[in-house]
């Protein structure tokens, strides 16, 4: 299969280890578990950038929230150093605000800045959680909303599966529908307890990994784990692994 490349999105190791004083290793266990790129990344670009490169790494790209989206330039001159051309964006404005006026002054600055971004070169994409798939003031969903607001040359979604679940969707179903609006896709697992390594947790893999060849306009896909109960090291390792034997990913 044709997949789109693979990465692992650093906010698993932020409990146990430091971006900026553990760089090398995080990057050693990144690039040990077969990733080709990170998301997200630490504060001097110029040496993140030597440190992925001497270990065949990607930067595929910074991980934000709307309010960053105000001051483009910070975000422009460290991709520029430290190499990537994604964005991804988490909530709205304030995190416990999602109003439906709340809504559409985030999608007023996510298209301004997706706009401005793509004249770089840069593609932005909107990271759901679970509380997008819930109605808006009795209206539609957060999710519909930001589907109807948001320009699709501007910013399209970077679609976290587990969140899709969390939210009382089917990943699967949800990734089909909506194909022609997704470029980033988050692969992560939970159970009863909390987050978990891939395959031993509750979202369907078979079919989320069954569309995935459809989703032509997915330029990576990340492994993500927002927590884990094991050495961050080791969780990377884990969920490499299973996908690799699982699907030959």
């Amino acid at each position: 299969m044709d997949l789109p490349p693979l990465g692992a999105q650093l906010i698993i190791f932020g409990k146990k280890y430091d971006i900026n004083k553990d760089t090398d290793t995080i990057l050693d266990a990144v690039a040990r578990a077969g990733y080709v790129a990170v998301e997200g990344g630490a504060a001097d670009a110029k040496l993140y950038r030597e440190k992925l490169d001497a270990r065949g790494l990607k930067h595929a790209g910074s991980h934000v929230t709307p309010k960053k989206l105000l001051d483009l330039k910070p975000l422009i001159e460290y991709l520029r150093v430290a190499g990537g051309n994604d964005i991804c964006n988490s909530g709205l404005m304030d995190w416990n605000k999602r109003s439906l006026a709340d809504y559409r002054e985030a999608i007023g600055i996510l298209n301004r800045a997706g706009r401005a971004l793509r004249g770089e070169g840069i593609h932005l994409h909107y990271h759901n959680h679970d509380f997008e798939m819930a109605k808006v003031d009795g209206g539609p969903s957060g999710m519909e909303i930001l589907l109807q607001g948001l320009e699709p040359d501007a910013c399209d979604l970077c679609v976290d599966v587990a969140w899709v679940q969390k939210g009382g969707g089917d990943p699967a179903d949800f990734l089909r529908r909506h194909n022609a609006r997704i470029g980033y896709l988050h692969l992560k697992d939970f159970n009863d307890a909390g987050w978990i390594e891939l395959g031993q947790g509750k979202v369907n893999f078979a079919a989320v990994m069954s569309v995935l060849p459809e989703l032509k306009k997915v330029r990576w896909v990340m492994i993500e784990q927002d927590s884990s109960r094991l050495d961050p090291r080791d969780s990377v390792a884990i969920s490499r692994k299973w996908l690799k034997d699982r699907f030959g990913y």
